[in-house]
């Protein structure tokens, strides 16, 4: 018979994890295995039954390679006083997940973040950081910040399989889902979905971004109308936008992927995307250098409309 290692791997196996997992509950008790626990700050938050309460003390607690774990419910980022504010990701090479199921919904997520003031989510201001699994839902005192963003210092952060609901909020278009601050590299904001209702900001900004991609979201535009749903600002190079779906409905996106304030030649490439009926430009606000397109199309309907290749940027 195979033995079961502390990583949950099979003896022999490489494991999954090197770090310590840490465990936050969304609230003062919560129940495990049918049994009901008191979380605290002042545990350890090494097992699911001593979870700690707030996740800034996760982080506060984590060295490299940790894994910080939200059980499923409400999580609301504060500090050990329970104050609203922000939840500083300044640990490198930690990841931060939701629990996940045999398979992840990538529409519903049992586990939620948000905060209730005027303040981002989440700041990101070290290097390896990965967070997966997280609906982060807009409180209606946020009225004009990203849920999360990411400084210069932010290189390698993996943002994946999340979800960012704006549409508790009221319009801003200060308020953003992710958000470049400076010139972080290899940052891929990936398989994710945004919801919106109104004039907010990009979902996702990638301003002066290096070495990185955007790829497989989707963005649901439920009513009015959103200016952009994917912006790259001034000092973008090399990124990849690829694989993402724009589904409007009811609402309007200006546009799709918008290039204003744009300054690399050729830094951007832009394929294989699919855009809402109304998407009014796919990809905008670009001069003729400072993008590459191939493969992109604008979504048909009727049973005999296949779509339409874009083939221009203006």
């Amino acid at each position: 018979m195979a033995l079961v290692t502390r990583y949950g791997t099979l003896l022999g196996m490489a494991p999954h994890v090197i770090g310590r997992t840490l465990w936050v509950a969304p609230s003062a008790t919560y129940s495990i295995d049918g049994n009901v626990y008191e979380a605290s700050d002042s545990n350890d938050g090494l097992a699911p039954d001593r979870a700690l309460r707030r996740v800034n003390r996760a982080w506060a607690l984590a060295a490299a390679f940790d894994t910080i774990i939200l059980l499923p419910g409400a999580h609301l980022a504060a500090n050990t006083a329970g104050t609203a504010t922000s939840v500083a990701a300044t640990v490198a090479n930690v990841t931060m997940t939701g629990l996940t199921g045999i398979k992840t919904n990538q529409f519903y997520k049992r586990t939620t973040l948000s905060v209730a003031a005027a303040d981002q989510t989440v700041n990101v201001t070290a290097a390896g950081i990965e967070i997966a699994n997280i609906k982060f839902v807009g409180d209606a005192l946020n009225v004009g910040s990203a849920h999360v963003d990411f400084s210069a210092a932010a290189h390698g952060f993996y943002f994946h399989d999340n979800t960012v609901d704006v549409t508790a909020q009221t319009a801003n278009t200060g308020i953003l889902g992710v958000d470049s601050l400076g010139a972080a590299q290899y940052v891929v904001v990936q398989d994710n979905v945004f919801y919106t209702d109104g004039a907010f900001g990009a979902m996702i900004d990638m301003t002066a971004t290096l070495d990185s991609l955007v790829s497989r979201n989707k963005f649901v535009h439920v009513t009015g109308t959103l200016a952009a749903a994917i912006s790259v600002g001034a000092a973008t190079d090399r990124l990849e936008i690829e694989g993402n779906v724009f589904n409007d409905g009811a609402g309007t996106i200006t546009a799709g992927v918008d290039g204003t304030g744009a300054t690399i030649a050729n830094g951007v490439a832009i394929h294989d995307n699919r855009f809402g009926v109304t998407v009014t430009v796919p990809i905008d606000n670009f001069d003729a250098a400072e993008a590459q397109i191939s493969e992109n199309y604008d979504f048909g309907v009727g049973a005999t409309d296949g779509g339409i290749l874009v083939v221009a940027i203006t």
